[in-house]
């Protein structure tokens, strides 16, 4: 009997991710003018707003009491939308960078994983979207 593996939306997302960050074989005269640059950064801030719209999304979530929801809410938020903001505000603000990074990727995915209570989950949401303001007015 054939059995069907399924897999789940975050390792799809997070694989395609990772093939799509291989790069093409254009130099970088090709692929660093201003006007990409510019276009880099608009698309940053736009993502920075998902991102928190996301986070924000995953609180009411958990809020409501579906952990796994909330989690997979927090996954989207990073894979879909903060990995475009990455490269824009590494180039800004390393330190800023990694502190969403691992914030969002790894600490409140944990937060909601050991069903802590909302109370401490929204605090935990409320520094990343004041982090998140700081990336925005950088990436201005």
């Amino acid at each position: 009997m054939n059995r069907l593996t399924l897999v789940p939306t975050a390792t799809v997302a997070a694989l395609a991710l990772a093939v799509s960050a291989c790069g093409d074989d254009s130099s970088p005269s090709e692929s660093s003018s201003g006007a990409d640059a510019g276009s880099a950064k608009a698309t940053a801030l736009r993502e920075v707003g998902e991102t928190r719209d996301g986070l924000q999304a995953a609180l009411a979530t958990y809020k409501k009491g579906d952990h796994a929801a909330a989690e997979e809410q927090v996954s989207e938020a990073y894979l879909q939308h903060f990995e475009h903001v990455e490269g824009a505000l590494e180039d800004a603000d390393h330190e800023l960078n990694e502190k969403l990074e691992d914030g969002i990727r790894e600490d409140l995915r944990d937060d909601i994983k050991a069903r802590k209570p909302a109370a401490e989950v929204e605090q935990a949401v409320e520094a990343l979207l004041a982090d998140l303001d700081k990336a925005e007015a950088l990436l201005r």
